[in-house]
């Protein structure tokens, strides 16, 4: 199994309920930097987040990477995830529960020329035939492992999310309206609940806001409501999962 770094920096506050300015986090001023050591190495330096492992641009005859821009940071090996990928990128239209639709015909991606995702959803991420991950159960049917393992390299600070909220209280549920943190994989973010398996990663509005604005939750008084309200300003520290359309 691939082992993911638990940063000392994240408080793991329980399972229930949004973290919030006591979560034991760092001061509100903290950078990437401060917050993930690694993170200045590994992504502050540069501003495409394309991975050791990114997959090239598909070609003709041979199945698509996932991502619309042609190159996939998560789940990197497609011979091995061939359904189910990772995709950096920013996107600026608020929100990932619901129906996600593209609004910027996929010009998105940490290796597009729109790697910020101006005038994009959290769907642009995705390659056509190809939607952002619904939930728990839909990462299940689509990862061998059924799972997060090898979601990323060991120590990365990347976290790559799913269409879903959880209740208030933090349970994770079928309930599509439900907006309390959000959910993934990854290396990035707090230790995800038991019963929102089998992702490994969660983000609340605390967690978000030591990024620099990079990953956007709202304010403290919306701490509840984070996947109805995220943005992403920059193609660094992740972005979205893909799973492969289901053919009838």
């Amino acid at each position: 199994m691939h082992r993911l770094l638990l940063l000392p920096l994240f408080a793991v506050a329980g399972t229930a309920g949004c973290r919030v300015l006591s979560s034991g986090l760092p001061d509100d001023d903290a950078s990437p930097a401060k917050a993930w050591p690694d993170a200045a190495a590994a992504d502050a330096p540069r501003l495409v987040d394309e991975g050791s492992g990114a997959v090239p641009v598909e070609q003709p005859g041979v199945a698509g990477p996932g991502c619309s821009d042609g190159t996939r940071e998560g789940f990197r090996e497609y011979e091995v995830w061939p359904l189910i990928a990772g995709c950096a990128g920013g996107f600026a239209q608020a929100g990932v529960i619901g129906t996600l639709k593209p609004a910027c015909a996929l010009v998105a991606g940490d290796s597009s020329n729109n790697p910020a995702g101006v005038g994009c959803s959290a769907a642009d991420l995705c390659a056509a035939g190809w939607h952002v991950c619904l939930d728990g159960p839909d990462v299940a049917n689509h990862s061998p492992t059924g799972g997060c393992e090898g979601s990323v390299v060991a120590g990365e600070p990347r976290f790559f999310l799913v269409a879903m909220g959880a209740s208030p209280m933090g349970t994770c549920t079928s309930d599509r309206t439900a907006a309390n943190d959000l959910h993934g994989c990854g290396g990035l973010g707090e230790p995800e609940s038991a019963d929102c398996q089998p992702l490994n990663r969660r983000m609340g509005f605390a967690d978000c806001r030591k990024t620099d604005r990079i990953w956007f939750c709202g304010s403290s008084s919306g701490s509840t409501e984070e996947a109805s309200v995220v943005t992403k300003s920059g193609p660094t520290l992740g972005g979205v999962l893909c799973c492969k359309d289901q053919k009838d």
